[in-house]
Order: C-alpha cells, then sequence, then structure tokens
C-alpha cells in the first residue's frame, strides 16, 4: 500500500510540474538551431523534438481581448509559439527570436543530440545567463554581456563573449576543437586527468594558473607576433614539464601573440602564454582572457 503510495505521487507530481510549464514542441532532429535571444537553458537529450518551455507565472494574466490574436512588435518577429518566440525554419536551420527581448521566466530548451547550437545575443541591455550542457553536438556563442556555463558537452565548440565571465565543466574526452575567450571576464575550465588536449592559455593582463595534477608539458619554442614582439610559451621546471601554479605564482613570459578569437585588440607586454601538451596531446583546447584570469583545473 505504501508503496503504491508513493508511485501514485509521484506521478501526480509530475503532472503537476508538467502543467506548470508552457511548451511548444518541433519535430526536428537534426539541422541548426540558431538563437537570438537573451538567454536560456539549453540541455542535450536523446529525443526527436526541439522542446521550448517556460514556467507559467503564477498570476499570470490573461488577456480576454488578445484572443484569436498573436502578439508582434516593432522587431518584426511574431509570437508564433505562444511562449513570446518566433521559430521558423529555412532550409536546414531553426531561428530563433524573442518578439519582445525581455522574455519572462527562464526559457529552457531541449534539444536531440544531432542539433548544432548557435547562440547570439549583442544587446547590452537584455542578458540572461547562458547555460548549455550534454550537447554532443557542435557549439558557437557570440556574445557582449552574458555569463556562460558549459556542463558536460563534449565540442567541438567555439565560445566568444566580450564582457561575461565562462564557466566550463569537461566530464568526458573533449571532440574537435575547443575555443573559450573572454576580453574583460574570467574562463574557469575543469578537465578530468584523462583528456588528452593540445592546450594554449593566455591572458594580457590578468594571470595563468592550473592544476598540479595536469602536468601539461610546455611547449618551448619561440615565436614572433605580428607586432615584432616575440613571446616564449612558457616556464619550465627543465624536465620538459610546466611549472604548476599555486596561489600567487604566474607563468614566466613575454609578451602574447595575435589571437584569432575575432577579437580586435593590441599585444600588451604583460602578456603571458603558454602551449604545451595534456598526455600526450589530443584535440586543441584554447582558453583566453584579456583583461582577467584563465584558471584550469582538474576534474
Amino acid at each position: 500500500m505504501k508503496k503504491q503510495f508513493i508511485v501514485l505521487f509521484s506521478l501526480l507530481a509530475i503532472a503537476v510540474s508538467a502543467s506548470a510549464q508552457k511548451e511548444y514542441k518541433l519535430n526536428k532532429n537534426s539541422g541548426q538551431l540558431n538563437l537570438n535571444i537573451s538567454g536560456a537553458i539549453v540541455e542535450g537529450y536523446s529525443g526527436n523534438e526541439i522542446v521550448f518551455s517556460i514556467p507559467k507565472g503564477e498570476t499570470e494574466e490573461v488577456d480576454e481581448r488578445a484572443k484569436g490574436l498573436r502578439a508582434i512588435s516593432g522587431s518584426g518577429f511574431s509570437d508564433n509559439t505562444g511562449l513570446g518566440l518566433d521559430v521558423t525554419e529555412k532550409g536546414g536551420e531553426i531561428n530563433v527570436n524573442a518578439v519582445n527581448r525581455d522574455i519572462k521566466g527562464i526559457l529552457t530548451i531541449k534539444v536531440p543530440q544531432n542539433i548544432k547550437i548557435v547562440f547570439t545575443n549583442k544587446s547590452n541591455v537584455y542578458q540572461n545567463e547562458i547555460i548549455l550542457k550534454n550537447l554532443k553536438s557542435e557549439i558557437e556563442v557570440s556574445t557582449s554581456y552574458n555569463k556562460i556555463k558549459l556542463e558536460n558537452n563534449s565540442g567541438p565548440m567555439n565560445i566568444k563573449t566580450l564582457y561575461g565571465s565562462v564557466d566550463a565543466i569537461f566530464t568526458e574526452a573533449i571532440k574537435g576543437p575547443v575555443s573559450i575567450v573572454s576580453v574583460y571576464g574570467y574562463v574557469d575550465v575543469s578537465l578530468p586527468a584523462t583528456t588528452k588536449a593540445n592546450v594554449e592559455l593566455g591572458t594580457s593582463y590578468g594571470k595563468l594558473y592550473a592544476a598540479e595534477g595536469l602536468k601539461i608539458a610546455i611547449d618551448k619554442s619561440e615565436k614572433t607576433d605580428r607586432n615584432g614582439f616575440t613571446s616564449v610559451s612558457g616556464s619550465t621546471n627543465g624536465g620538459g614539464q610546466v611549472t604548476m601554479i599555486r596561489s600567487g605564482q604566474t607563468l614566466n613570459t613575454l609578451t602574447s601573440s595575435a589571437s584569432g578569437d575575432g577579437f580586435e585588440y593590441s599585444s600588451s607586454r604583460n602578456a603571458e602564454n603558454i602551449r604545451g601538451k595534456i598526455n600526450g596531446g589530443g584535440a586543441d583546447l584554447i582558453l583566453n582572457s584579456r583583461y582577467k584570469n584563465v584558471y584550469l583545473r582538474e576534474k
């Protein structure tokens, strides 16, 4: 009897949770999802539909006069989802735009694993946190102010933000190149100790920190950047290993070379850069912050 009560209670909780969500579903399991919105939680799953959902407001008012009409705005987009979103398909791409820039409630998007995610937000007014998790396909993010969290994604990915910080946790092997760049925010990445990667860490005015257990084998070759400055990849301990960074320590380098991160800025004589390999090398991993610190942790 007790077990039956528990099962019944669980089913009731699921039903209540479902009824508290407003949803829009699109039968699509491949292609590219272009998100031109202020923020979202995007989660990969094994289904065959893209599912958009927003929690229903506790005191949400229904405008009786608006029945049979669709919300529109000066943006040129109209709400065809009931969530304040304009979702359209063109070829193999799905374009998602907010009818009004400020979406009420936390937008959650569940996507099949074969869909590529492209997230863009250049607004300096409307920005929410971006959380991307459990995604196995390609990810591209380009924002101005959004904070970005990456959880249990495998790449490849290209993440660029101007003012936002980036926190990333990898729980499995990295696939393809991964580039994470912030100009004015920090970059904080955790990797399993077994990760095989070619790493490039850089900052112009901040510091570089790395977990001692990752044992990055340093590339000691020198290079000259487009401004004529010569930079050393990093300091060594005499055995080809990077000197591990503990609290208060930094790597001894001269100047940074020009980065291919898509942002324009000049070189700094205070810059710090290293290149090396973890566990013999593998996928390319580039972590860069112009003004803040870069942290590389062991998961």
